[in-house]
């Protein structure tokens, strides 16, 4: 709420577009196609400006209309912004054949993924052909807090910059092991950088363990993190800790060499 009071008091933010883009933010994870009643409770808009907006967004594209249904879902075309991102950003060709081959040797998932706000999201992704999670796609968001590739960014934040992410963090327990408290979750950060690396066991998924290193632009700023996530049926942490943890701080720093010369902002 106070960010919304913010952008309408910014006389540069153009209210129109937000509304637009609240739209397409309406369609979740879930495979349901959506009514203008069900979009209008989700984005706050009232009916109308809803058929409004659904009618440009599905002329232009990005949303696809079912006539017998009257319902609506995301279009194929919403993926040339995906693209477009990631041909954009030096860090996925730099990064992709380093995934490859650490998920080719070890046979686990493999992930590099950035922080945004208070969230770490999926930029790249090398699933485990051994097990494959099908919730986790390019562009998931989890809470950074109870990630790993979202801890190991967060412990090379400045200090005022790590407290600002923590300050907008809304604490919530994922599964019974997710850690929402705050000094603890500090003194966590705290050890990962002293570490290199971050592990998490079970935080955000039951069943789940991730170990993570932060990857550093030009200017040494973390922008990612390359992570391994695994089955705790196939790992202990301490085998995690001694075998996984050296790879993935190997793998980001090598990935982290080749991006000297670029900075993010």
């Amino acid at each position: 709420m106070a960010e919304q009071g913010a952008q309408r008091q910014d006389p540069l933010f153009v209210n129109s577009l937000g509304k637009g883009l609240s739209v397409l933010q309406a369609f979740g994870s879930d495979w349901d196609a959506l009514g203008l009643r069900e979009i209008a409770q989700r984005t706050g808009l009232n009916t109308s400006a809803a058929q409004r907006f659904t009618h440009t967004l599905t002329q232009l594209g990005y949303l696809r209309k079912d006539e017998r249904t009257r319902r609506y879902r995301l279009g194929p075309r919403m993926l040339n912004f995906a693209y477009s991102y990631l041909r954009a950003n030096p860090l996925y060709d730099v990064a992709i054949p380093i995934v490859i081959s650490v998920r080719d040797e070890w046979q686990e998932t493999v992930n590099v993924s950035v922080l945004d706000d208070t969230d770490a999201v999926v930029a790249i992704r090398m699933p485990s052909q051994r097990r494959i999670n099908s919730n986790t796609a390019i562009g998931r968001r989890m809470p950074a807090y109870c990630v790993s590739t979202g801890r190991a960014v967060l412990a090379w934040l400045s200090p005022e910059e790590r407290k600002a992410v923590l300050d907008r963090t809304n604490f919530v327990r994922l599964t019974p092991r997710t850690n929402i408290d705050r000094a603890s979750l500090e003194a966590c950060l705290d050890q990962v950088r002293i570490d290199g690396f971050a592990m998490v066991e079970e935080e955000a998924d039951l069943g789940e363990m991730a170990v993570a290193a932060p990857i550093f632009d030009g200017e040494r700023k973390p922008i990612a993190a390359l992570g391994i996530t695994t089955s705790t049926a196939y790992w202990s942490m301490e085998d995690a800790r001694e075998k996984l943890a050296p790879i993935v701080m190997q793998a980001a720093t090598a990935i982290s060499r080749s991006l000297q010369g670029w900075h993010a902002f």
